[in-house]
């Protein structure tokens, strides 16, 4: 009996000898996204619960599964925090550096000495794979939320080549901003010139407000046509190439919900680096004349780009 106490203390004491003095492993994802992105999400504090696939205790105390989180320091480039699983407590960053156009890539590094006296090496070491394990969930998910551009932006922004070529349209100036009937009333002219020339309309009236000065509107409404036809003293007739790129968001939501997707477009395209030719537009999927809630107003932002 006393031999076998003696193996078994033998075995474990070369086992604790052959745990190394420092604990650490890394783990590192590539996500396709901007770092102002990333940014965004991982270094403000108030983001992580967007994000973040388990549960929020606190604003700095985030649990998922049986592992708990807590926020210590927000950096430029990432936050430090501690990993707690029982009695392990592990010291934690996680990082985030610009490798490409568009690419970022994370790492998650944890560490602890041995003989803190933060663990009994030889039982709470055996969570370290675990943890392993949830740090790498942790980091999918992380990864998959911001490849989604709707998490990221607030609104689905894609790419679409321009099918309507023709624009019949009315530019104006104003010292207010124009109303809905003042908007529709323009539409009407449009459709009757279009009639007039035999031109058929081919989507969804535009329009772009756009404040010049600070009591001056430029407001610019249109109908896209099949055909160009000769415009009036009024009106003028504008092509878009054809096949040309645009960036489209669909937005439901009044005017200040459009408002705030074309800021989103624009920092969408500040990260990805595009230039725009021409101003964007508001294609009126619903008719705003006869919609009086605003809540179920459709909109879809178009945004010419190169």
């Amino acid at each position: 009996m006393k031999i076998k106490v003696l193996i078994i203390l033998v075995l474990a004491l070369a086992v604790f000898c052959l745990i190394p003095s420092k604990i650490n492993f890394n783990y590192a994802v590539t996500i396709e996204a901007s770092d102002a992105v990333t940014a965004k999400f991982l270094t403000h504090q108030n983001n992580w619960d967007r994000w973040w696939p388990g549960t929020k205790i606190s604003d700095t105390h985030y649990r998922y599964n049986d592992i708990d989180f807590n926020i210590g320091k927000l950096t430029n480039s990432g936050a430090e925090l501690t990993i707690q699983k029982g009695k392990l407590n592990l010291n934690s960053t996680i990082n985030y550096l610009a490798t490409n156009e568009g690419e970022v890539k994370i790492t998650w590094n944890a560490s602890i000495k041995k003989g803190t006296g933060s663990f009994p090496p030889l039982v709470d070491n055996f969570k370290l794979p675990g943890i392993e394990k949830q740090i790498e969930a942790i980091s999918k998910h992380l990864k998959l939320f911001l490849e989604n551009e709707k998490n990221a932006y607030g609104y689905k922004i894609y790419l679409k080549a321009a099918q309507d070529t023709v624009l019949l349209t009315s530019t104006t100036l104003s010292s207010f901003y124009p109303s809905i009937p003042d908007i529709y009333n323009i539409i009407g002219d449009l459709k009757k010139q279009a009639n007039a020339g035999k031109a058929e309309e081919t989507n969804y009236p535009m329009m772009n407000v756009t404040k010049i000065t600070e009591n001056q509107y430029q407001v610019s409404v249109a109908i896209p046509i099949n055909k160009s036809i000769p415009p009036s003293a009024k009106t003028a007739i504008n092509n878009i190439p054809k096949g040309g790129n645009l960036l489209v968001a669909d937005v439901q939501g009044g005017a200040n919900t459009v408002k705030d997707a074309l800021e989103q477009i624009k920092i969408y395209m500040k990260d990805h680096r595009l230039i725009s030719p021409a101003m964007p537009f508001e294609s009126l999927i619903t008719d705003r004349s006869v919609e009086k809630d605003t809540s179920k107003w459709i909109t879809k932002i178009y945004y010419p780009i190169f």
